[in-house]
C-alpha cells in the first residue's frame, strides 16, 4: 500500500477489503466498528482535526459531528480486541514519518522523562509555591530561607 494516503483512499480501501460501507447511515455493529477504524486512522496517523474528520464523513453523506468522531476513536481499541478484522485492516496501512528511529526513541525517552518529573514534583508544596503571585516572590523566598535557617539552627 502506498504511503501518504488521502482520507478517501483510506476509507475506500476499508470499504473494499471489508465489504462494509463506512458512509452508510446506520448503527450496525460492523459499520460502527469500521467507521471507528477510519476515525482512528485519520486522527492517529494523518493527524486530522476532529472537525475535519466529521466534515470528511459529512462530505461523503454520513452524518457525523466532531463528538461522534471522538466517541468512535475512543472506542476503537475496545472494538479491536473483539474483531480481528480491524487489526488486519489497520496493518494494511503504512504511514511515512519524517523522524528517524533515533529521533523516535529520543521522543519516547523525553516523554517518559517528563511523565516521571511530573509525578515527582506533583506535590502540595510545589502547588502552593506556584500559586505565589509574582509580585510576592521575593518576600516568599526570604520567608522560606528564614524557615530553613531556623530548622538548621535547632539541629
Amino acid at each position: 500500500m502506498k504511503e501518504n494516503l488521502k482520507p478517501i483512499e483510506i476509507a475506500n480501501k476499508i470499504i473494499e477489503e471489508s465489504g462494509i460501507n463506512v458512509f452508510e447511515n446506520n448503527r450496525r455493529k460492523y459499520n460502527v466498528e469500521m467507521r471507528s477504524l477510519v476515525c482512528y486512522l485519520l486522527r492517529e496517523k494523518l493527524n486530522m482535526r476532529w472537525l475535519n474528520i466529521a466534515k470528511f464523513f459529512n462530505d461523503n453523506n454520513k452524518t457525523m459531528t466532531h463528538a461522534s468522531c471522538i466517541h468512535a476513536f475512543n472506542n476503537y481499541k475496545m472494538y479491536k480486541k473483539t474483531n480481528e478484522k480491524l487489526k488486519y485492516l489497520e496493518n494494511l496501512f503504512t504511514f511515512k514519518s519524517n523522524l528517524t528511529i533515533d529521533q523516535i526513541d529520543r521522543v519516547h525517552y523525553l516523554e517518559n522523562k517528563c511523565k516521571l518529573m511530573e509525578k515527582k514534583y506533583d506535590t502540595d508544596l510545589l502547588k502552593l509555591v506556584l500559586d505565589i503571585p509574582e509580585s510576592k516572590e521575593d518576600e516568599a523566598e526570604e520567608r522560606i530561607k528564614l524557615m530553613i535557617n531556623g530548622w538548621n539552627w535547632k539541629k
